[in-house]
């Protein structure tokens, strides 16, 4: 059971998720800096599958490319998955990482630790604190949890130093992530703690139990450091007490008198809670953090019109393929085998022709305007059926894709490498699960899905069963399966990388869950010495629609496996 109110927690932890975050979660640092973008993922490494959204410092969402993972709603759940907490926990944590009393009195006793030790073999460790927490014991899933200081060196080497007492030695300093600081252990003490036991009953009972404990010290620098020659033999350092009397206490030389009691009275409904960026001196690089966030959320808020209007405007310009104007796309489908009268029967209603459609390419860092080109132009749909963003195909006028240079201020020429691109989503849409509709499956129950526009045109005139475009791999696991669907083909890429592979059989996974009848289609055919991969339309290209399954033996598979729900 939580210790603190979880709407007071909730409420103190709205617009203070990044400053959590570097607190609780130092592994996120690097997200936190490029919020909106994406990162290695904190737990699996990799290039580029976790992001924190735009407005995680509002909230702490989170998207992860893992399927199984996919979008984190806030930082409650972001913390639940990177730390293996239950929610009561993370409750708890993120209180405490923002300094919020308690909701109830702690069922915990204090109690109260006396150093006895030689000053003078105290082990003094100096630098930057760039991480702290819990885990297990130096980072082994065997051992117990324990805590967790790493320290960077002025010469950049870093050190884990490892102590249950550490935790209470840094909350007492009020040192945190970025402080320069000296963490002194000062040896191994007799303690008495108190620990909760069940009885065969389920009676919790309290139990104290005499044990001992390295004990450290936290001091930030610039704060005075005792002297050893001011210090006695025995020193007392107060850690907790029981309802302001110790546990147990050591005669010493010298006695200081039990710290403060920490407030149980809860938060009053009308008592102001003061934001952690807010109340504490965040460093540096966590502020530039926070404003950078600021800042991005902004531009998304006023680029969402944008982009959706933007969205709008091309897609109104653009003419159906039938249209006489269309001739490079009717070039270029040619050129890939399609045939464009058996498209014009509807199975590409969501396909159209932009005659000249800006191409920007980033050269020297800026977004710049090459040309204007002929595009196919086809709408990814989600779910729902709203229109997420547009996908274009650049062509030239006599139908092959584009081929255009440009130069940099180096005088360098370059050849432009994406005839394919996506418009901006806009930041209120989501792409994952949406597809490029090539014909309405809802009178058959059977679907196909490609990753790419050609391989699914293809798979239509082999088999006139209507087949969507995921546009990519990503996609195509994420793809969102109509319910009027009872049948999928999984029209697969056959890569080097197997990355069509794996996205077919996440694809095939999440399918069969459903209970749908799901069967892959890979292509038999070899992948050629210096292609990267071979798909349905390379078969369409070299075999003709013989390459492909015959429909009497798709249908005979389709009647049967309906057969068997």
């Amino acid at each position: 059971m939580a210790n603190y109110d979880k709407e007071v927690v909730k409420k103190a932890a709205d617009e203070n998720w990044l400053a959590i975050f570097a607190n609780l979660a130092p592994e996120l640092r690097h997200a936190i800096q490029r919020v909106g973008r994406h990162v290695p993922c904190p737990i699996k490494g990799g290039t580029d599958g976790f992001r924190l959204m735009p407005d995680a410092d509002v909230t702490g969402a989170a998207f992860h490319n893992d399927p199984s993972i996919r979008f984190l709603s806030n930082g409650f759940e972001v913390l639940m998955w990177l730390r293996n907490w239950s929610f009561s926990e993370t409750i708890d944590e993120v209180g405490q990482a923002l300094g919020l009393p308690t909701a109830k009195p702690t069922q915990t006793k204090r109690l109260e630790l006396v150093v006895a030790h030689d000053p003078k073999k105290a082990k003094f460790y100096d630098g930057i604190l760039i991480a702290f927490g819990k885990e297990r014991y130096q980072f082994k899933d065997e051992n117990e949890l324990s805590f967790y200081a790493i320290l960077r060196y002025r010469n950049n080497l870093e050190r884990t130093l490892w102590g249950v007492d550490i935790e209470r030695a840094l909350a007492e300093s009020g040192a945190t992530y970025g402080d320069s600081i000296t963490l002194s252990n000062l040896g191994r003490v007799p303690v008495t703690i108190v620990v909760e036991k069940k009885d065969k009953d389920g009676v919790i009972t309290e139990e104290e139990i005499k044990t001992h404990r390295n004990t450290w010290e936290v001091i930030r620098i610039g704060e005075t450091r005792l002297k050893s020659t001011q210090a006695s033999s025995s020193v007392v350092k107060h850690v907790q007490v029981s309802n302001g009397s110790p546990v147990a206490v050591t005669s010493a030389k010298q006695a200081v008198e039990t710290a403060d009691e920490v407030s149980a009275e809860p938060i009053a409904a009308h008592q102001k809670v003061v934001p952690i960026n807010k109340a504490l001196a965040a460093p540096g690089w966590l502020q530039e953090a926070q404003q950078r966030a600021a800042n991005v959320l902004a531009a998304k808020a006023a680029g969402k019109a944008y982009a959706s209007e933007k969205i709008e405007k091309v897609w109104n310009q653009c003419v159906a393929f039938p249209s006489a104007t269309a001739e490079p796309m009717r070039l270029y489908l040619q050129s890939r085998g399609v045939l464009f009268n058996e498209l014009a029967k509807g199975a590409a209603a969501d396909m159209r022709f932009h005659p000249a459609l800006d191409y920007y390419e980033e050269v020297d860092n800026k977004n710049t305007l090459l040309g204007s080109f002929p595009a196919i132009v086809c709408p990814i749909r989600n779910a729902e059926g709203e229109i997420v963003t547009l996908h274009r195909t650049y062509l030239n006028k006599d139908g092959k894709k584009l081929a255009v240079s440009y130069k940099d201020s180096a005088g360098q020429r370059h050849k432009v490498e994406k005839v394919k691109k996506m418009m901006s989503i806009p930041d209120d849409m989501d792409v994952n699960g949406s597809a490029v509709r090539l014909g309405d499956p809802s009178c058959g129950g059977v679907l196909g899905i490609a990753e790419g526009l050609e391989t699914a045109l293809s798979a239509y005139r082999a088999t006139k069963i209507p087949t969507w475009s995921s546009v990519n791999a990503q996609l195509m696991e994420t793809f969102e399966i109509p319910e009027s669907v009872h049948t999928l083909l999984i029209w697969a890429d056959k890569d080097k990388s197997v990355r069509g592979e794996i996205a077919a059989n996440v694809l095939y996974q999440r399918a069969k869950a459903l209970g749908l009848n799901v069967h892959i289609l890979m292509p038999s055919m070899p992948i050629p010495a210096k292609a990267k991969g071979v798909d349905w339309n390379d078969v369409l290209l070299s075999q003709g629609i013989l390459g492909f399954p015959r429909v009497a033996n798709l249908k005979s598979f389709i009647a049967r496996s309906f057969a068997t729900i």
